[in-house]
């Protein structure tokens, strides 16, 4: 073999969380990444996730499980499933683990959760399914690099047990930056709770007469037990000055949270 001749395969994984319809990829997933359940220890419930070979040709599938953690600072890991605290991943039963689809083809991964039957459990579990479209290296080429895209569905699989766990958020910060050429109100939470909670933002202004400057908003985001997330809040119209406010999470009626902030627009 010529010493002189390097080939290298570079793979670059997208682990997608967003709709399916933004997406140009050939397997894509048809009936939502999201999969939320509420039960009771003991109890046993199943789900499917449908699958589709969009592209011309004949595509493998390969199926397997991660634990899933993110931050408000971007990080986000995909560990071996059990390794968080939290992880449901020890109870979920999922077939088949490869698959091939024929350009056009549909198919369906079957899922089982087994909740153990343990009174101590409380809050939300969760993991995530991942569907990985499999591709071959492009053993053609001769010389130069070669870049295989895999691109990655992360299918979240929750299980709340009944209305169970503790609900709290802690507000880590906020920071005031811009973008698009309008001031954006960045407010980084955290959920110290047992409960899978969607924090909906809610700002009311006050300028240094101590005047409303109107309220403004920013749509929920999901946050797991042990995660944080950045929630921007858009302050187009507001007036360059000194402010303070009322900043509120409502996760839902009867959990509302809320803090005192004070911040400059320039």
């Amino acid at each position: 073999m010529d010493e002189n001749i390097v080939k290298r395969f570079i793979f670059i994984a997208i682990f997608l969380f967003a709709p399916v319809a933004m997406l140009n990829a050939t397997i894509v997933v048809l009936n939502g990444l999201t999969h939320e359940n509420q039960v009771q220890p003991g109890e046993t419930y199943r789900g499917v996730i449908e699958v589709q070979n969009t592209g011309n040709a004949e595509k493998g599938v390969r199926v397997y499980i991660r634990d899933y953690w993110f931050s408000y600072s971007g990080e986000s890991r995909h560990d071996p499933g059990g390794t968080l605290e939290r992880s449901n991943a020890n109870w979920i039963n999922y077939n088949p683990e490869l698959l091939n689809l024929g350009a056009g083809e549909k198919a369906t991964i079957d899922f089982e959760v087994q909740v153990p039957e343990n009174d101590s459990l409380t809050g939300t579990y969760w993991s995530v399914i991942m569907v990985e479209g499999i591709t071959k290296p492009d053993t053609t080429r001769k010389t130069g690099v070669t870049i295989n895209t895999a691109i990655r569905y992360a299918v979240q699989i929750i299980t709340n047990i009944g209305n169970s766990g503790t609900r709290d958020i802690q507000f880590l910060g906020l920071d005031v930056a811009r973008q698009n050429e309008n001031n954006i109100l960045d407010v980084f939470i955290e959920n110290t709770g047992e409960r899978l909670l969607r924090p909906e933002l809610a700002l009311e202004l006050f300028d240094e007469a101590g005047n409303s400057a109107g309220i403004v908003k920013a749509d929920a985001r999901k946050v797991y037990p042990g995660t944080s997330v950045e929630i921007s809040i858009d302050l187009e119209g507001i007036k360059p000055g000194k402010y303070t406010g009322v900043l509120v999470a409502d996760c839902d009626e009867d959990h509302v949270f809320g803090t005192n902030v004070s911040f400059e627009l320039m």
